[in-house]
């Protein structure tokens, strides 16, 4: 069996990079909130009890956590690095693997800017082949990057994102790792689109709709020139898509920042998401949750501290 490839967002996750933070969390202050993008300086023991809750269900799920300072323990420069990289733990945004290797990301934050190359060690230790990088005047972060289906992959265009970002993802993926790439403009404000688009199995979906229905969207498609012009909502019913519709409150707080770890049976989210849950549990899924009201403080969940290596 492979030890890497990723097919889909909905399979059973096999094996994940993730990073436990430490003391890198203490430079986040005031003076640093906008570089760090944190709500607050948070609680270091706090934060970090809310990690080992989340790393705790995931390992409870037969998740292999692939630690980022235990594979790289042989590395002291990299280990000098993360301790001033308080972003590190959002392991997600930092490289995307498809079915034959990974894609390093380009970080638009300067608090992140070379983030993505302290990942790529450690997914070379692990076997897993680089197929390029996004590279400036490109920015695209993993969170703004997901897989809709097996043969279709979607980037927004988004505040930390641009078209030059996601022109290099396509001209690296398509045709190679999918068949279609769909480029998703998001209207100011959004991060990423994993903030309000989440796919939990083939045909199954949870989105905040409001953002989708701004921009329309471009699908390329392998062997076809140019793009077909597409609004999102449309093409998921296209795809034949049971959308599960989150409200504001819900994406606000980010109850829509949840992994699939077991196609279409389990899944992993933050504490407060029971309405979703319950939309969820309809469709024979149960959503595992764990209580993050420090976590949250640093933007990000489990999905964001999450980097899928193996999913069957």
């Amino acid at each position: 069996m492979s030890l890497f490839g990723v097919t889909s967002a909905y399979g059973l996750l096999e094996r994940v990079l993730m990073h436990r933070p430490g003391e890198e969390l203490l430079k986040v202050t005031d003076d640093t909130l906008t570089e760090f993008h944190f709500r607050r300086p948070v609680d270091r023991d706090q934060f970090v009890a809310d990690y080992d809750g989340m790393l705790e269900l995931f390992r409870n799920h037969g998740v292999e956590a692939l630690m980022l300072t235990e594979i790289l323990k042989n590395d002291d420069d990299a280990l000098n690095t993360i301790r001033h990289r308080p972003n590190m733990t959002y392991t997600r945004d930092l490289a995307a693997v498809f079915k034959s290797g990974a894609v390093l990301m380009g970080p638009h934050l300067k608090g992140r800017w070379g983030d993505q190359w302290i990942v790529g060690r450690a997914l070379e230790k692990l076997g897993v082949p680089i197929l390029g990088s996004i590279d400036q005047p490109g920015f695209l972060e993993g969170g703004g990057v997901t897989l809709i289906g097996e043969e279709m992959a979607a980037a927004s265009l988004c505040d930390r994102a641009n078209e030059a970002g996601t022109r290099a993802l396509r001209e690296l993926i398509l045709g190679k790792e999918v068949k279609q790439f769909l480029e998703v403009p998001l209207p100011h404000g959004n991060v990423h689109i994993d903030g309000l688009f989440m796919v939990l199995d083939e045909k199954l979906c949870v989105i905040y709709e409001p953002m989708f229905d701004v921009f329309p969207c471009r699908l390329y498609e392998d062997g076809r020139s140019g793009f077909r012009n597409v609004m999102f909502r449309e093409l998921l019913d296209e795809l034949g898509f049971t959308c599960i519709s989150a409200t504001k409150e819900e994406r606000d707080a980010g109850l829509l920042n949840i992994v699939m770890t077991l196609r279409s049976q389990r899944a992993i989210g933050f504490a407060g998401a029971s309405r979703i849950g319950g939309e969820m549990a309809k469709h024979g899924i149960t959503l595992e949750s764990f209580p993050a009201d420090e976590m949250w403080q640093g933007n990000g969940g489990a999905h964001c501290m999450t980097c899928p290596v193996l999913v069957l």
